[in-house]
């Protein structure tokens, strides 16, 4: 019960606040703009980048926690996709989207901040590896189905773009690279240089909620019907005990299961919204199934989040 009081009801009361001024029009619509730009080219970026850069890089390449990571999105995918009849799927890339609405999480804009306040500096990390790792398969998922949909050019043209895009133009992936690479060198940063970032830092996790608020504002509900209510379910419910299952049978050590369960449980993360908008794919769906899983999350963290911080001890 303490948990609920000290995490997550301040998490949401950040987003509500975000929502709030967005909604009266306490500030306008371009400030929302103007904050997920900070967040995502400034703040997170920071954090990402010093958290890595004074780790040692065995401890990023955790090939278990990948592998739970990993392995429940899997499994969430694969029981969203039992209800493909009542979802209509036909397209490659229509399979896709319910895909990423049913396993994505929202790791940059609601882990980084829950985390953060859970676990302190450490729990960057996980955050970290499961935002590298699963952009990274959803990047090639989405060339393939894109290629199979379309097929108007070749798979590795259509991958390198979305490389390039994810990662050098992407400064959440590209920091923790970085800092990964700074480790393995051994280079030692001049303090002009990292004195602001550590500043930087700590603005991460509670602008990142008030944006996500503001961003919410604009999203809509407009019915829920059985794929709203089947992939909510999926999201909130199954990922986490799927993710929570493969721990516990691969003996994952407490620290990285609890990690990789609270991961799961996220909300679906707002980059399906863009992707699905880019795609012209399941658009009013993906802006339901994130404003609706996003809601009903403060129910879910309530509960899993004291279970989790007691199996860390």
């Amino acid at each position: 019960m303490q948990l609920l009081f000290d995490i997550v009801i301040p998490v949401f009361l950040l987003m509500v606040l975000g929502w709030w001024c967005s909604r009266s029009g306490l500030l306008e619509e371009s400030s929302a703009s103007a904050l997920n730009r900070y967040v995502y080219y400034i703040a997170v970026p920071a954090l990402m980048f010093t958290s890595t850069a004074s780790v040692d890089i065995q401890t990023v390449l955790r090939w278990d926690f990948i592998a739970v990571y990993l392995g429940g999105s899997v499994i969430a995918v694969m029981m969203a996709f039992l209800g493909w009849r009542r979802l209509k799927l036909e397209a490659p890339l229509d399979w896709t989207v319910i895909a990423l609405n049913s396993a994505w999480a929202n790791t940059v804009y609601m882990g980084v901040p829950i985390f953060y306040f859970l676990f302190g500096d450490r729990g960057t990390l996980p955050v970290i590896i499961a935002t590298l790792v699963s952009n990274l398969v959803f990047i090639l998922i989405l060339a393939l189905m894109s290629e199979l949909q379309n097929n108007d050019g070749g798979v590795l043209k259509k991958l390198k773009a979305l490389v390039v895009q994810a990662l050098l133009k992407n400064p959440v992936m590209m920091a923790p690279i970085l800092g990964m690479l700074v480790s393995v060198s051994g280079i030692s940063l001049p303090t002009a240089i990292i004195t602001p970032m550590n500043m930087l830092a700590p603005s991460a996790a509670p602008v990142a909620l008030f944006a996500l608020g503001m961003s919410l504002s604009g999203l809509e509900v407009r019915r829920a019907g059985f794929d709203l209510a089947w992939l909510s379910l999926v999201k909130l419910i199954i990922h986490p005990l799927a993710t929570w299952g493969l721990a516990l049978l691969l003996n994952l050590d407490p620290y990285w299961t609890a990690s990789a369960v609270l991961l799961s449980s996220l909300p679906t993360g707002a980059m399906v919204y863009v992707l699905a908008q880019q795609y012209n794919t399941r658009v009013t769906l993906s802006s339901a199934t994130i404003m609706v899983t996003t809601i009903f999350s403060v129910i879910t963290l309530a509960f899993l989040l004291p279970v989790l911080k007691q199996l860390v001890g």
